[in-house]
């Protein structure tokens, strides 16, 4: 026979039990409700807050501290990536070096394999600075660090730095400059209707969806997929005009230079996009006319297949 164990409670104290029960249930539940995270339901078209991930340091101040032939880290910011680099000159901006292969790797690692003119937002450290800045993943020009795998150098943009060619500020790499300091949202709720035109063009030729889906009036996730399909369509795209239509603030014919993927040929396409005024968020497009864009059919053909080199060269 088994031997068993039987506990007996009076009703005195398994009453006394209870109540010790309950009271403990009520002090962990009093502390899972202090420590646990705040739980936020997002409003419809809603977004997260932008994170200052570096300073918003201007070229002027950065040229002080990021001074020839010192090394630093780049932090990719959407893949948390990160090599080292050396300045090795750069007037305007900073022209920079992988320091080793191993860091040329990891850079080409970012580009997804394959060298690109395209603009990423990255962190640059500098001793205890992290500051927000803007890349290229091309090497051009001259490079004399040896063994690290990189013909030539490539740019790193930084808060009003320039092209050197040009002696003008690139929107693209200002874009990125923003969104590595949280500072986009702030930054186009200031522009005009026809400069947030110029941004959403501009973030599409960057591949960056979350960027332009910023630009649009409330986004939706059909927007977003909207997006992806024409990134996926669309090698290059450049605005050439934005025009008033019928002289409606809110109504505009873009002009754009296209080179779709799996062609060679540059064309020129005119869409129609619409502005909304958000008030104290500034302005924002409808996403209706983006639809265009799929569209291959062009009004004209461009000769010269040499614009998107000159445009994105930046020395």
């Amino acid at each position: 026979m088994k031997n068993s164990v039987f506990i007996i409670f009076k009703p005195r104290q398994l009453l006394r039990l209870l109540l010790v029960l309950a009271c403990l249930f009520t002090i962990v539940n009093v502390i899972w409700e202090t420590l646990r995270p705040p739980q936020v339901v997002p409003l419809p078209h809603s977004e997260p807050p932008e994170i200052a991930r570096g300073e918003f340091l201007s070229w002027e101040e950065v040229d002080h501290i990021f001074y020839r032939y010192a090394n630093a880290t780049v932090i990719d910011i959407d893949t948390g990536l990160s090599f080292q680099v050396q300045r090795r000159g750069g007037t305007y901006h900073a022209d920079v070096q992988p320091l080793t292969a191993k860091d040329t790797a990891i850079m080409k690692v970012i580009y997804n394999g394959k060298w690109s003119w395209q603009r990423k937002a990255i962190v640059v450290e500098l001793g205890n600075r992290r500051i927000a800045a803007s890349m290229n993943g091309m090497p051009h020009g001259y490079g004399a660090i040896r063994g690290n795998n990189f013909p030539g150098h490539f740019c790193i943009h930084f808060r009003d730095s320039k092209v050197h060619q040009s002696g003008k500020e690139n929107l693209a790499h200002q874009m990125m400059v923003w969104k590595a300091a949280g500072r986009f949202k702030q930054m186009i709720t200031a522009m005009s209707s026809e400069e947030v035109i110029d941004v959403l063009i501009n973030a599409i030729d960057q591949q960056d969806v979350k960027l332009a889906l910023k630009t649009l009036h409330l986004p939706g996730e059909m927007d977003q997929e909207q997006l992806e399909a024409v990134i996926l369509q669309i090698e290059q795209i450049k605005v050439q005009r934005i025009r008033s239509e019928g002289g409606n603030p809110e109504n505009f014919w873009v002009y754009l230079t296209i080179r779709y993927q799996e062609s060679n040929n540059d064309l020129e396409k005119k869409v129609e996009l619409q502005v909304v005024d958000e008030g104290e968020n500034g302005y924002r497009v409808l996403s209706k006319g983006l639809e265009q864009l799929l569209n291959r059919r062009t009004y004209a053909e461009i000769t010269d297949t040499r614009i998107f080199e000159d445009y994105d060269r930046c020395d």
